[in-house]
């Protein structure tokens, strides 16, 4: 029961996108397609995320999971 547990936390696909403060966490993402210091684009399996703002730079990035700073507009997603 234990090791079923465990193996569902790591099989876990599902991505989380948090939003606070001027920083954007996103976790389970597919691909990173485009990062500028005014947009970021990221694809998950069944959309595309657009994110535009101001001074963007990446914090911390790890295996499909980054955090960024920087003053959020707007933000968009387009179904795949």
């Amino acid at each position: 029961m234990i090791i079923d547990n465990i193996k569902n936390i790591f099989q876990n696909e599902a991505y989380s996108i948090n939003l606070a403060n001027n920083k954007i966490y996103i976790n389970n993402y597919e691909k990173l397609l485009s990062i500028t210091d005014k947009q970021i684009i990221i694809s998950f399996k069944s959309f595309t995320l657009m994110i535009k703002g101001l001074d963007f730079k990446i914090v911390k990035m790890l295996d499909k999971e980054v955090l960024f700073n920087g003053q959020i507009e707007s933000i968009n997603y387009n179904y795949n």
